[in-house]
Parts: structure tokens; C-alpha cells; sequence
């Protein structure tokens, strides 16, 4: 098939965090991350329902694709899946062959165009680079298997040959901490985030320029450890605070190392990041801050969800030539599939007997009011959220003033660590007197807290919150909400952390919202124009 005649890219991401993305002349037009649908945390690949499911959203049939993208399969499986879940789960899989070239894939007897593989950290950056407004931009692409570089002009991404991966280990010793800490590095890594400001030593102790290996650094950090209890469990959080610092200083020096590039090639001090170590909103903001960059952005799937996307986007304009194209930012947030009031009143019905269900027109405000009065409520509208943030479509929200609403979060409602931050959502218009900073939608920069005392909830032990930035024209109902508690309060945000509970997915229909609301101690569930409550709570 000529090039002339690509319309329709399926791409599939075979590693953890499955997903896969039909692009239709250039624009997104279904996107299914996997676990969302089956339930199973950091499930890789495809399920033949989800291949399903998928083309549905685009309103295709397997005919009508003309070239499918295969990425990450079989040459960087996860060990942790099978840690995990006791199976790498290629088993789920759904049916595919490929032709001894790698040019043509067999689905279901239709013959498709293909290419497997395309490099990992090219496809990560083309998932940021290629939805920036940027003409022209550096694309930096990070996570555990490497540091890479890489200059976009207009429709094209070029390489660029840095060798930061000769020193750049910082994200290789992460997954290392992750593993020793909290038995994972796939969902460790946030974690060891989260506890690194407590391992602060009482005098700052700058670990030795010649410490290059992580036993190295096991050993320096157990000289004067403070322990964090959790679990049942001791942990050293001095081990995960010279991690983190480790990696601040290591990204900043990348930064540093960038930004001549751009003058020297004509190309424009704008940053584009991708890879799943970028979701440490900490590293990244400090570099760029201290960096010539003038301009940064994100795609909110940094990782390996968002492959599949940048393969798609990559093939498109890089390979096929074709113009590049705006990206809004809901078109980024949020996925395709939307569920009618009939799948909300058939999830209801089906826990009826467990649930206070009330239609209540004025839904916006009245949740508004119960989080001013204390109440934890769950929030679910419209299609889920694409990447691992809740950005107001399938979110817990909460009062960001209490100062025992962290606690209580993490305790009765995640069941999870209680040293883990939570995050606030602020309206767009009023976020840069409270942190010194606005157009942050994805919820990945953390920068100071400019009042914690009044928002104790949000502010994390180190000063600073990862916030989202809530405008109308991303989310008219949510930021109708935050406007409604602002009224009540004089505060211009709320606490939002995601609509699971630990080990869950996050929440993708309305049935996984209401098992959410019967499994923790949420108050209430909202749903347009419905609130839900258990009842005898």
C-alpha cells in the first residue's frame, strides 16, 4: 500500500501499562489503556475484547486500518508483571502473526501493513513532541532503560547522540531503591517520590562525587538513616531522599546540557519530556526551572500507555510526511468513550440494595457544599482520564483546608501509605498566587505552596504540592465545581487523588465507580445529576 493511501494507524504498546490508539488522519480517534477495562494493574498488551472495544470508538472494522504499529513487544517485557500477578499475561493477548520481514501482520485473516518495534525512547518522544505547540523543540525521553535526546523541526524528529546513558544512571538507581523499599519499581517508583522528603538528613551530608553503584549508596544512606514506618515495615527514607536528590541533579545537568544545543540548530528554548521517570514532577520542574528553557511540555501518558500514541503520531507525520496538527487539551486528557445515563442507572440498579441514590439537578453545587462541610466524595463524568492522573473526570475530591483529610485519605479511603501527598486542583485563573505558576493541566509540576497553612492537605512535608491547573475550556463542569467551592470557602481548588483504591485500576465505568464507593469510606459518589451515598453510612 502507498503511503498515499494510510488513513487509519492502529498502534499497540505490548509492555506494561497496555494500550493501544487508532489515529485517523493524523486525529485520535479511540484509545483503550488496558487496565482500565480489565481490571488488572499495569496489564501489557491487548485483549481481543479491547481490540474490540477500540475499534468501536474510531468506528472502524479491522478492513479498514491501513498499517498497524506494533511497539515494545517482546524485547523489554516487565519483570514486575510477573511479580505482580504470578504471569507475564501474554496469555490475554489477542491473536496476531507476523510475517518473517516484520512488514505484515495477520489479524483475525485480514493482512495488514506493519512495523515492529519502532525505537522506545523515539516513540516516547514523538507521543510529547509531535501534541506541543512547538514549531521546533528539543524532546527529551527518560525512564528506567535510558536517557535520550532528540530535536523536532515542524514534522520531523532527529536523534541526537548525547551518550548521556554512560552517566546517566540516576533512573536505572530508582527502579533499584523502588524494588529494595517497596517490592516493585513499576509502583515503587511514586512512592519512593512521596517519601523522599522525609529522609532528609538533620545536616545536609552530600554523598561522595566517586558513589556510582547502588550498593554504594545502600551503604552511605544507612550512616544516618531516618526511619519511616509503614506497613508494619522500617524504611530508610534517607536511601530514597539521595535517590531523589541523585536524580534531581542529574536531570538538571541534561537540561543544562540542552539548552546551547537549541541556539547552536536554529531551534526555539522550548522542552518537550516524555518517559515514565518525567511523572517526577519534583526532578523535572527543578531542572527546568534552572535551565535556559522557556517553555515545557508533557503529554499526560509519559509512559508506556503513551507509546502507542507517539507511534502512531511518529508515523504519521515523521515517516508519511503528513502537516502537523493542534492539540487541545482535553483532546490529551481525556480518552474516547463516553457511557449514557442508561449505563449509570444499569450500575445503580445492579447495588441497589446497598445505595441512596438521589437525582439532583443542582449536582454541581451541592457537592461543592458537602466537601466544604468535610465530606470525601467521589467524582465520575464524562470519558476517563488518559495517563495515570486524575484530572477531574474520575477523581476523589476532598477539602484541601483540613489538616487531618490526608490522613484520613490515606487510612480509610486509598488504604495506602500514610506518608503519600495528595494533590490540589486550582482554577487556572487564580493558581499563581497560591504557587507561582499556572497552565499546568496534567498534573505534572510541583512547585511550592505559597499559603499552606490555609491548604494543609495538600502540602507535602517538603513545601511543595503537584498541582493541576482547572480552566473552562478543559473541563466546564469541574471547573464549575472548584468556582462553587470558592464561593463557599474563598478557596480556589480542592484536593483531587484518583477514583481507585490501592492495587485498583483507576475507576473507568460507572459500575467500577460505584464498587469503589461500596469498598472504602467515600461519602458520596456524583455522577451528572445523580448523587450516591451507601446506605446505613
Amino acid at each position: 500500500m502507498s503511503t498515499e493511501n494510510v488513513r487509519n494507524i492502529l498502534s499497540v504498546n505490548f509492555n506494561h501499562d497496555g494500550s493501544a490508539v487508532v489515529l485517523s488522519e493524523g486525529r485520535i480517534r479511540g484509545y483503550v489503556n488496558t487496565e482500565r477495562f480489565s481490571r488488572v494493574k499495569k496489564h501489557p498488551g491487548l485483549r481481543a475484547a479491547d481490540l474490540a472495544e477500540l475499534l468501536d470508538q474510531a468506528g472502524l472494522e479491522l478492513a479498514d486500518l491501513d498499517h498497524v504499529m506494533l511497539c515494545n513487544l517482546h524485547n523489554m517485557d516487565s519483570p514486575d508483571i510477573v511479580r505482580l500477578h504470578g504471569s507475564d499475561l501474554k496469555e490475554s493477548w489477542f491473536e496476531f502473526w507476523v510475517n518473517q520481514r516484520n512488514t505484515v501482520v495477520n489479524i483475525d485473516g485480514h493482512r495488514i501493513p506493519c512495523t515492529v518495534n519502532p525505537e522506545h525512547h523515539l516513540i516516547h518522544a514523538a507521543t510529547a513532541y509531535f501534541t506541543s505547540p512547538f514549531e521546533s523543540s528539543v524532546a527529551l525521553a527518560v525512564d528506567p532503560t535510558g536517557c535520550r535526546a532528540f530535536l523536532g523541526r515542524d514534522n520531523k524528529l532527529y536523534p541526537l547522540r548525547r551518550d548521556y546513558d554512560k552517566w546517566f544512571n540516576a533512573n536505572i538507581g530508582y527502579c533499584s531503591v523502588s524494588e529494595l523499599l517497596f517490592g516493585s519499581s513499576i509502583v515503587g517508583a511514586g512512592k519512593v517520590m512521596g517519601l523522599a522528603p522525609y529522609g532528609r538528613p538533620a545536616a545536609d551530608v552530600e554523598p561522595p562525587d566517586n558513589l556510582v553503584d547502588f550498593e554504594q549508596l545502600v551503604r552511605f544512606a544507612e550512616r544516618a538513616p531516618v526511619h519511616v514506618q509503614a506497613d508494619g515495615r522500617s524504611l530508610n527514607a534517607t536511601l530514597a531522599y539521595y535517590i531523589q536528590l541523585g536524580l534531581e541533579r542529574q536531570m538538571a545537568a541534561v537540561f543544562a546540557d540542552l539548552a546551547p544545543i537549541c541556539g547552536r540548530n536554529g531551534i526555539n528554548l522550548d522542552i518537550c519530556l516524555s518517559g515514565g521517570t518525567v511523572l517526577n514532577a519534583i526532578a523535572t520542574q527543578l531542572a527546568f526551572a534552572g535551565s535556559d528553557f522557556q517553555r515545557i511540555h508533557f503529554h499526560p501518558a509519559c509512559g508506556d500507555d503513551g507509546t502507542a500514541i507517539g507511534a502512531a503520531l511518529w508515523h504519521w507525520h515523521h515517516v508519511l510526511g503528513n502537516p502537523r496538527l493542534p492539540h487541545d487539551n482535553a483532546g490529551l486528557m481525556y480518552s474516547v468513550r463516553t457511557y449514557d445515563q442508561r449505563a449509570v442507572e444499569r450500575a445503580l440498579a445492579a447495588h441497589a440494595g446497598h445505595l441512596v441514590v438521589e437525582s439532583v439537578p443542582g449536582y454541581i453545587g451541592r457537592t461543592a457544599e458537602l466537601l466544604a462541610g468535610g465530606a470525601v466524595v467521589g467524582w465520575w463524568d464524562g470519558a476517563g482520564e488518559v495517563g495515570p492522573r486524575a484530572l477531574g473526570h474520575r477523581s476523589i475530591l476532598a477539602d484541601p483546608r483540613d489538616p487531618a483529610m490526608r490522613d484520613r485519605l490515606n487510612a480509610r479511603v486509598k488504604f495506602r501509605e500514610h506518608f503519600r501527598p495528595f494533590a490540589p486542583s486550582v482554577l487556572n485563573e487564580r493558581a499563581t498566587e497560591w504557587f507561582g505558576l499556572r497552565d499546568s493541566p496534567f498534573m505534572l509540576r510541583a512547585v511550592p505552596v505559597r499559603r499552606p497553612a490555609q491548604v494543609p492537605a495538600i502540602n507535602h512535608v517538603d513545601g511543595t504540592a503537584r498541582l493541576q491547573t482547572v480552566s473552562r475550556q478543559d473541563n466546564p463542569a469541574f471547573h464549575h465545581l472548584i468556582t462553587a467551592f470558592e464561593d463557599r470557602t474563598g478557596v480556589p481548588m480542592v484536593l483531587n487523588t484518583s477514583l481507585n483504591t490501592k492495587g485498583e485500576p483507576i475507576a473507568e465505568t460507572p459500575q467500577d465507580a460505584v464498587r469503589t464507593l461500596l469498598t472504602c469510606e467515600l461519602d458520596y459518589l456524583a455522577l451528572p445529576h445523580t448523587l450516591v451515598s451507601r446506605r446505613g453510612a
